[in-house]
């Protein structure tokens, strides 16, 4: 086992991909723990992490508040005595009315031909809907990574692995600025901190995922209509979507001895999405 008796936390760990590196984490012999804001699916998630025989922990916190993520971690040390991996996974998108209209009109605009124009999202884009971005994206990531770092840098070892997006290495998601920018500050604070505590024995890296088979991604594939499913799959020269699995491995890959001499990387498995789009 791969992660034999390593702790681990991965923020947003109760649905999605946060859920799959969780649970490919315990098949690894890993000690997990999970945070999230539903009581009910962190509890399912440490349930199965259980009957894969592995030792499981959930934390109810709300990421955004920096004083609740110093007193999650101090629950983690209680429990465990320390802490080895953090996965910061934890991340919100556009996802309303609005957020799913622009995508589609994004879509057209690339997939159809219809006149150049603007999208005209961010010129009318509130300060709130800027910020709450940034608040769970960049915000909540530095607080966990920082009290990481009071553990990590003490003991010179840790693995930490900041989930990023397409979104935030290319133009791919013009439909959403606020989660483009929140998603290359990750990035940008990946590349520095990675070299900043890499001679500390603390190995810092970042996924950077195209599209992810999660149950919520395929409700948004599943209502389109066949023919827009088809201009969007089309995007894609593998013409699917990323599983789960495939980007679980991957962290585990980096969360193991085997990711030792990984540094600063941004790795972004994306079906050849990126390559597509530039």
């Amino acid at each position: 086992m791969r992660l034999k008796d390593r702790v681990a936390l991965v923020t947003g760990g109760n649905v999605g991909l946060g859920k799959g590196i969780a649970l490919a984490f315990a098949r690894e012999g890993a000690k997990v723990v999970v945070c999230g804001r539903k009581e009910d699916k962190l509890k399912q998630v440490v349930k199965e992490i259980e009957d894969l025989g592995a030792e499981g922990m959930s934390i109810m916190v709300d990421i955004t508040n920096s004083q609740d993520v110093k007193a999650m971690f101090s629950e983690i040390v209680k429990r465990f005595g320390t802490l080895d991996i953090l996965v910061n996974n934890a991340g919100i998108y556009r996802s309303d009315d609005t957020g799913v209209q622009d995508r589609r009109n994004h879509l057209d605009l690339v997939t159809t031909p219809i006149p150049a124009r603007s999208l005209g999202i961010t010129k009318n884009m509130s300060d709130e809907n800027w910020k709450k971005m940034f608040e769970v994206n960049v915000h909540a990531l530095f607080y966990c990574t920082r009290e990481a770092l009071q553990i990590m840098e003490d003991k010179g070892y840790g693995k930490i692995i900041n989930i990023a997006s397409i979104a935030g290495i290319s133009g791919i998601s013009a439909h959403s600025p606020n989660y483009s920018a929140s998603k290359g500050a990750v990035v940008a604070f990946t590349r520095s901190l990675g070299y900043e505590v890499a001679g500390a024995g603390i190995c810092v890296n970042c996924i950077a995922p195209g599209y992810i088979e999660t149950d919520e991604f395929m409700r948004g594939i599943n209502s389109m209509d066949p023919e827009t499913r088809a201009r969007f799959m089309q995007l894609m020269p593998t013409r699917r979507v990323g599983k789960v699995e495939e980007y679980a491995a991957l962290a585990v890959h980096l969360a193991s001895e085997e990711g030792n001499y990984m540094v600063g990387q941004v790795i972004s498995p994306n079906g050849g999405l990126v390559i597509a789009a530039n």
